[in-house]
């Protein structure tokens, strides 16, 4: 059995971050638009902080779902 069949699907996992909250806000609608709920972490902090690299602000999703989000990600130049 692979590690990852031992995760629980509503355990948030990150799939991208940045200290570029736009960039976070654009990866977060896409991920929306493709139906994927999507969670904003330390999004307040990134702003208060401005675009120094001490707070990124970070996407997270169901963990049943961070495999699909990352490969939209990556199609879309967010990921390598």
């Amino acid at each position: 059995m692979a590690e990852d069949d031992n995760r629980d699907p509503a355990e948030l996992e990150e799939v991208f971050s940045s200290i570029d909250p736009t960039r976070t806000m654009m990866a977060r609608d896409y991920l929306v638009s493709e139906g994927i709920e999507v969670f904003v972490g330390d999004e307040e902090a990134s702003r208060m902080l401005g675009m120094t690299s001490a707070v990124q602000s970070r996407v997270l999703v169901h963990a049943d779902a961070a495999e699909e989000a990352r490969r939209i990600l990556r199609d879309l130049g967010f990921l390598e």
